[in-house]
C-alpha cells in the first residue's frame, strides 16, 4: 500500500497521485457505461482536464477525492468522492466510481461504501451523509438499501438515461444510525 488514508481487506484509499491522472481514471470518464448515471455524463473527458481536476484538488477544503485501489494489486480502481461537505451544518454528498469494470461487485463496492462512511462520520465528524442515484441503477439502489439509507426525496423523470425518462432518488444516512448498524 502506497499512503493509504484508510484501508480494508480488498481497498484501500488514498490521495489521487499524477500518476492516477496518467492511467486511466480519464478515460473513465469518457466510458459510456462508467458514466452512464453521471449527472455530467455527456462531455469527453481528456487527460488535461483531468489534470486540471487533479490539480485543483488541493485548494478545495469543502472537496475529498480520493482513489480507489486493489490492496493485492496496487492497481488503481476508482475514486471515491465527499463533495459540498459543509462545516456548519456537517453534511457532505457522497458519490464512488469504478472505474474498472471487472471490480464493479462485491465485494469492492460494498468495501468502499464501508470506508466511506467511517471517513465520513469517523475522521470527517460529520453528521450526514447524501446520496443520490437514478432509479434504474439496481447496485446503487441495493447500496442504499444494505446500508440503510432514509430514502427523502424523488425528483421525478429528472434523468435522461438510454433515451427514457428517469427518476432521481435522494436518501441520506445520518451517524446516529449508521453507528446502530454498525453495533449488529
Amino acid at each position: 500500500m502506497i499512503n493509504p488514508y484508510i484501508a480494508g481487506e480488498h481497498v484501500y484509499l488514498r490521495h489521487p497521485t499524477e500518476e492516477d491522472v496518467s492511467g486511466r481514471w480519464y478515460e473513465w470518464f469518457s466510458d459510456e457505461e462508467t458514466t452512464k448515471y453521471l449527472v455530467d455524463r455527456y462531455w469527453p473527458n481528456s487527460i488535461e482536464a483531468q489534470l486540471e481536476f487533479f490539480k485543483s484538488l488541493t485548494r478545495d477544503n469543502n472537496r475529498l477525492v480520493l482513489s480507489i485501489v486493489d490492496r493485492s494489486k496496487d492497481v488503481h480502481i476508482g475514486v471515491l468522492g465527499l463533495s459540498s461537505i459543509n462545516w456548519i451544518h456537517r453534511y457532505a454528498e457522497g458519490s464512488i466510481i469504478i472505474g474498472e469494470d471487472s471490480y464493479r461487485k462485491m465485494p469492492y463496492t460494498t468495501e468502499t461504501t464501508d470506508l466511506m462512511h467511517k471517513i465520513t462520520f469517523l475522521r470527517l465528524n460529520l453528521l450526514n451523509l447524501k446520496s443520490a442515484y437514478a432509479s434504474s441503477n439496481e447496485g446503487a439502489e441495493a447500496l442504499q438499501q444494505l446500508f440503510k439509507y432514509t430514502k427523502v426525496g424523488v425528483y421525478k423523470e429528472l434523468l435522461l438515461i438510454d433515451g427514457h425518462a428517469d427518476d432521481l432518488i435522494v436518501g441520506v444516512l445520518n451517524r446516529g444510525s449508521w453507528k446502530v448498524e454498525m453495533q449488529r
